[in-house]
């Protein structure tokens, strides 16, 4: 057998060993630690130092053998270190150490990533807090990493606060955030006090205080505080005065934050500009106002307040109710003689002067008023009210329209009338006043055809009234009926073509054959056709059976003009 040998190395530590071999069908290996295999091509993994050496294989064919060697070299790792300027504060410089190899890469918080040896983040922040990863590389191209932790320290929060005061008053600062504080400002001012005080405040106190604050981690940072030193205010009080009685006192006040008033009658209010309804003139007098402004510096002023007497004002007028249109007269009466007196009568117009009359068409409550306005400008009012009645609307429908006597010459009345709530009624239902009725709906039989006109009045619960008038026609009645056969036979059934009717003032008859011809004529309602024809050579002489039109022409007892036509059936 002609045997082959082969391997992967040279390895690091940890890597997998793989063996190679060939030439027969039987594989025996032999190695350092112990190692054997009867696989063609073995593996071994994680390997060490250990592993290192020479790998025999022992091949057979048949009776033959043969064996080959292989060499394995295991390099061993490099071994990473890291050093570090941890802790620092958020803003300094972060310096990172590494050693161990020839390549270098550094994998960190916030996406850092770096292949050079010895590594700056700078200006450092909290995002930078966290563990680093450092992987070598030595000459045999083996890798190893190791980790380190780096803390990026918070600089602390400073909360200065400085003061808005008054002269004189005690300037109080105050700082927070840190175990250490020192402070500086104007007229070299300096303390270490966390919240020191400066007494006696001056104007040139006045300015900004630094304030430089150490924490437990010995990071700093500074904060400032600004002083305010405020003269006393300077407060500005008004009114709106002179005023009349029941109007608003209005007041103004400047000059500060807060405010304070006083005066008359125990008034007391405490916001810049306050008002008062002065409904007497004892509202008049003096009013203080103390203002004070934002660090307690308070000052005071005052203003004088004149509140002048309403004239007085009432109204008297005569009847002032009624139905539409309504007139009334209104007095008023005042206990100023220069006073001015302007009405308004509450449906649109206006009058002056001591009386004024007002007209009311429309029905309505309405609101009379009376403003008297005197000297010096102060007016008062006085109201009174009209009240206006509607007057009903009266109307009414009838049923039958068209009346007939001896037929439904009943007339049943529906009353219609509106506008108003209507509380009586009164019918008259001929031409004269002695067929009347009071029912509200009531009915009434006519006797006699002719023309009558129909009177209504009706009385609302106010005592306004109303009348309407409607004709109303009554009619004779009158009807006609028109058969449609007879046999012409002479047994004295039905021998005649003969129409009925009643109210019935003229009358005509014709008969047409089918071609149109007339064959009888008549102007007597009590005339009949016999069926014969009455013109030229066959006059007397019975039609044959057969459909013949007729027309009839009429006049009715109302004057009214109709034209009737139609076809009867003539059979012997």
């Amino acid at each position: 057998p002609n045997p082959t040998i082969g391997n992967n190395g040279p390895l690091c530590d940890g890597a997998t060993l793989n063996l190679t071999g060939g030439g027969s069908s039987t594989y025996t290996w032999t190695g350092p630690n112990s190692f054997s295999s009867n696989l063609q091509n073995p593996s071994i993994t994680n390997v060490n130092s250990l592993t290192a050496g020479i790998y025999t294989l022992m091949i057979g064919a048949g009776s033959c053998s043969a064996s080959i060697t292989t060499s394995v070299t295991v390099n061993a790792l490099p071994t990473p270190s890291i050093t570090s300027n941890s802790p620092v504060c958020a803003g300094q410089a972060i310096n990172f150490n590494g050693s161990g190899g020839i390549n270098y890469l550094w994998v960190g918080p916030g996406s850092f990533n770096s292949t050079a040896q010895n590594p700056v983040i700078n200006p450092s922040s909290l995002a930078n807090n966290g563990t680093y990863t450092l992987t070598v590389t030595d000459a045999n191209n083996c890798s190893s990493s190791t980790t380190h932790v780096f803390v990026v320290n918070s600089i602390p929060v400073v909360g200065a606060t400085g003061a808005s005061v008054c002269v004189n008053q005690n300037v109080n600062l105050s700082a927070n955030g840190g175990v250490s504080y020192s402070w500086t400002g104007p007229n070299g001012f300096s303390s270490t006090q966390q919240n020191p005080v400066i007494p006696n405040a001056s104007v040139n106190m006045a300015g900004q205080y630094n304030v430089t604050v150490t924490d437990a981690n010995s990071c700093t940072n500074t904060g400032i505080a600004v002083v305010v030193i405020n003269p006393p205010p300077t407060p500005i009080a008004a009114n709106n005065g002179p005023i009349c009685v029941n109007n608003i006192l209005s007041f103004t006040g400047t000059g500060g934050v807060t405010y304070t008033w006083n005066g008359p009658n125990g008034f007391v209010a405490t916001i810049s500009n306050p008002t008062l309804l002065a409904t007497n003139a004892n509202a008049s007098g003096s009013y203080t106002l103390t203002v004070s402004d934002a660090i307690g510096c308070s000052s005071s002023t005052i203003t004088n307040v004149v509140v002048n007497d309403i004239p007085s004002v009432s109204i008297t007028s005569g009847v002032n109710s009624g139905c539409s249109p309504l007139c009334v007269t209104f007095m008023c009466t005042t206990n100023n003689s220069s006073s001015t007196i302007a009405w308004n009568s509450g449906s649109g117009s206006s009058q002056s002067g001591p009386t004024a009359s007002f007209c009311y068409y429309d029905a309505a409550n309405y609101v009379i008023t009376a403003s008297v306005t005197d000297n010096v400008g102060c007016s008062n009012t006085a109201t009174t009210s009209a009240i206006v009645h509607p007057i009903p609307v009266a109307d009414f429908n009838f049923a039958p329209l068209f009346p007939v006597v001896n037929t439904d010459a009943t007339v049943n009345f529906t009353d219609a009338s509106h506008n108003a709530t209507i509380t009586a009624w009164n019918w008259f239902f001929m031409n004269n006043a002695t067929h009347t009725s009071n029912l509200q709906n009531p009915n009434f039989t006519y006797l006699e055809a002719g023309n009558y006109v129909v009177a209504l009045v009706v009385k609302s619960d106010k005592g306004c009234t109303d009348t309407i008038l409607k004709p109303l026609i009554v009619g004779e009645d009158y009807g006609i009926y028109v058969p449609n056969a007879f046999t012409p036979n002479s047994d004295g059934l039905n021998d005649y073509f003969q129409p009925l009717g009643f109210g019935i003032k003229k009358y005509e008859l014709d008969i047409f054959d089918r071609w149109g011809e007339r064959i009888y004529h008549t102007k007597l309602l009590e005339a009949g056709w016999d069926g014969k024809t009455h013109k030229g050579l066959d006059y007397g002489v019975y039609c044959p059976d057969g459909v013949y039109t007729w027309k009839i022409t009429l006049t009715n007892v109302h004057g009214e003009s109709k034209l009737l036509t139609g076809h009867v059936t003539l059979i012997k």
